[in-house]
């Protein structure tokens, strides 16, 4: 843990810590709610963001009044955005930035009050899926218990990408203790509701840009008017489902920051890993939506998905995309794809469906919800070898189940489109 420093915060201690080499552009992070810095860099895809804003060249993160290593919030007559506002100019003089991009994921006005109090100590601006009212917020997540609308947990309406996530799960739990005890969050939750001004006040003379999550609960109509809002605002969608940047594709994030706030492409590397890659697709699919028509291939297009869905998800593995009528997939073993393609199959024998499926091991590229590399395209192209009903296998990942009880018929040498050299194939053998 690199060190912790103070910002003195009309009398109250302000906890900070600046990560980076000091080159290129400083940035500011306010995080949302009561997320302590600490816990942010204890999660994947929060400490990912993190390492994209810190790759422009200094990130300054902190912990609002109230947070973590901060000091308790005690003054109850002025409205916690006032005081957290404060909290951010003081880490700003503190730390001795010079007009920094400061970088909000906290919905309810704090970066934007404070661009309005102290213009002059910002560079730039970026908010991701801010909101208009403390009400709307409020309405569409429920206070401070554990239901949302509709009965969904917060989990489920905030970061849906990672609501089948038990890691995550588990550490959101910690972070909450973390950031506040439950009577104290409650107490701050209800005083940050209770701000009556706008969320978007005048005076707001700084460079910015609001970015959108297409998907959020955060409805786009409502954040392009947080736009229109702030004189010169640029507005910007990008894909994804969750709210805040600790869940989905924070890589399309970074990559928009960068460009308003460097002029550059992001430099963040993407994440590499072993995984075993699975690629799918219906046999004779132009054929049956022919003969189904429109309407019954649909649901049966969706009976298949839903099939997929749990079969991976079931074998630990997430789905990366449907490609339509067939689906790419990557889980944590070749038993675990063998399985899941087998699942798959046996779910959609009684509608007269089948599949084809490649399998291939290696390392694959991962920047967000997305992935590539040359592991992708292996797996892809061995799929286009396979007939109705059979998986095909790399050599590689054949070798990887041994031991497995699984068995395999050789289909020999073959030239992979595009790729170089030859690839050994192998066919899954009939159970029995």
């Amino acid at each position: 843990m690199k060190d912790v420093k103070y910002a003195d915060a009309g009398g109250h201690h302000i906890a900070y810590q600046t990560m980076g080499d000091g080159s290129g552009v400083d940035v500011v992070m306010v995080a949302g709610t009561f997320f302590s810095f600490e816990m942010l860099a204890e999660d994947r895809v929060a400490s990912r963001f993190m390492a994209g804003l810190e790759a422009f060249g200094r990130l300054v993160v902190f912990d609002k009044r109230g947070v973590g290593l901060s000091d308790p919030m005690t003054d109850w007559s002025t409205s916690a955005q006032e005081q957290w506002a404060e909290d951010l100019c003081a880490v700003i003089q503190a730390a001795e930035l010079l007009r920094p991009a400061v970088v909000s994921w906290e919905p309810l006005g704090v970066a934007r009050l404070a661009a309005s109090m102290q213009p002059e100590l910002f560079g730039s601006l970026v908010l991701i899926n801010p909101a208009r009212f403390t009400k709307g917020l409020a309405d569409l997540i429920g206070s401070h218990g554990d239901e949302g609308v509709s009965g969904r947990s917060v989990e489920e309406i905030v970061f849906p990408s990672r609501n089948d996530d038990a890691d995550f799960r588990d550490w959101l739990s910690r972070a909450g203790r973390s950031g506040a005890s439950p009577a104290m969050a409650a107490r701050m939750w209800d005083h940050v509701l209770a701000y009556s001004d706008p969320l978007t006040p005048e005076g707001i003379d700084v460079r910015t840009l609001v970015l959108h999550n297409r998907d959020a609960v955060a409805l786009e109509p409502v954040v392009h008017e947080v736009a229109a809002e702030i004189p010169g605002a640029g507005f910007v969608e990008v894909p994804g489902s969750d709210l805040y940047p600790i869940a989905g594709d924070v890589d399309a994030l970074v990559a928009e920051i960068a460009q308003f706030v460097t002029g550059a492409p992001t430099m963040l590397a993407p994440q590499r890993l072993v995984t075993a890659v699975l690629f799918t697709d219906l046999v004779a699919s132009t054929e049956r939506a022919v003969e189904s028509g429109d309407e019954q291939w649909q649901s049966l297009l969706d009976l298949h998905d839903r099939a997929v869905a749990r079969s991976v998800l079931n074998r630990g593995g997430r789905v990366v995309k449907f490609t339509g009528d067939g689906v790419l997939a990557l889980l944590p073993s070749v038993t675990a794809a063998i399985e899941a393609a087998q699942s798959i199959r046996e779910a959609l024998i009684d509608k007269d469906m089948d599949i084809r499926a490649g399998i291939h091991v290696g390392d694959v590229d991962v920047r967000g919800d997305d992935v590539s590399g040359i592991s992708v395209n292996v797996a892809a192209r061995i799929m286009g070898h396979a007939n109705a009903g059979e998986t095909l296998v790399s050599d590689a990942a054949c070798q990887a189940t041994l031991g497995s009880g699984f068995s395999f018929d050789s289909v020999g040498d073959v030239q992979l489109k595009g790729l170089p050299g030859q690839f050994t194939l192998h066919r899954m053998a009939p159970a029995g």
